[in-house]
């Protein structure tokens, strides 16, 4: 997909790799909307931008909120005249426990950001996009979680993550020819996600202190947040559905194919006519017909 000149939006934008990937599409020429939750650091990234060369808006985002997602998108498109690329990029992470010790306040924060404001940009953003009928592009922030990497301790966010992945492969399954899905799998960032408690609202357990030396950790560890989005944007272009930045999980996500692999070699082998139990066409006819009746 060609960027320069487009309209992008970005959500979590104020820092980390939204941060950097909205200063990768300021580059390349790209109109840049940057929502955050925090509007001081949404601010200052579209100061970045405008220092490039190119537009930048900045706008107060909680990603849990469909009206503020709609008004986010309104807001885009009024300032750029149109809009081309969205960057599904907000989430946050909840504190290193295992599962057993989770609670469900824990669980709802981080579907709540992770998946639900996935979902809630694509209600935003995708049906206006698909009516313009022009190239255009979704891009949804996993993690390499999501290819079969099950650390100890990070279950919850594990699991958001292989949702944004099943929400990313049916929804390019859904779209028409012109808007193109990715979906970016970073391991270990430097970022700011290891202060994602301090913004934790109330109704979900409330803000928390976050841990320094968790920061320090990632900040040390991770790939430099540029590196991501440069990796990011460069899968945009060519238009790739699984874009990857860290080498080695290529050694669990293996193994993850592997058992599959294996599971169905010993437990369901194909025969002829096994075929009459795939939905997938019935269901692609059940839901365009759907369509078509509403239009």
């Amino acid at each position: 997909m060609e960027i320069n000149g487009i309209g992008a939006a970005v959500t979590g934008g104020g820092n980390g790799i939204g941060r950097a990937i909205a200063l990768v599409l300021g580059r390349a020429g790209a109109k840049v909307a940057i929502g955050d939750l925090e509007l001081d650091a949404a601010e200052a990234v579209a100061s970045e931008v405008r220092a490039l060369g190119s537009e930048a808006i900045a706008f107060a985002l909680d990603v849990t909120d469909q009206a503020n997602m709609n008004d986010f998108a309104d807001a885009a498109w009024q300032a750029f005249g149109s809009v081309q690329m969205l960057v599904n990029n907000a989430g946050v992470m909840s504190p290193v426990l295992p599962l057993a010790h989770s609670s469900l306040d824990d669980y709802a924060w981080v579907f709540s950001v992770n998946v639900g404001g996935v979902l809630k940009g694509v209600r935003a953003f995708v049906p206006r996009l698909v009516e313009a009928g022009e190239p255009a592009h979704i891009l949804n922030t996993g993690s390499e979680h999501a290819l079969g990497v099950p650390h100890i301790g990070a279950g919850l966010y594990t699991a958001s993550k292989h949702a944004v992945m099943a929400l990313s492969d049916v929804l390019r399954a859904e779209m028409p020819a012109q808007v193109g899905v990715s979906v970016l799998c970073p391991g270990l960032v430097g970022s700011t996600l290891w202060r994602a408690s301090e913004r934790r609202p109330e109704a979900l357990g409330g803000p928390s202190e976050s841990s320094e030396m968790a920061g320090a950790f990632m900040n040390h560890m991770g790939m430099c947040a540029d590196e991501v989005a440069e990796k990011a944007i460069a899968g945009v272009r060519r238009g790739d559905f699984l874009i990857v930045t860290h080498p080695h999980a290529v050694e669990p996500a293996a193994k993850r194919w592997h058992e599959i692999e294996s599971a169905f070699e010993a437990q369901a082998p194909r025969f002829d006519g096994d075929e009459k139990y795939d939905l997938s066409d019935f269901m692609a006819a059940q839901v365009l017909g759907e369509q078509g009746q509403s239009a």
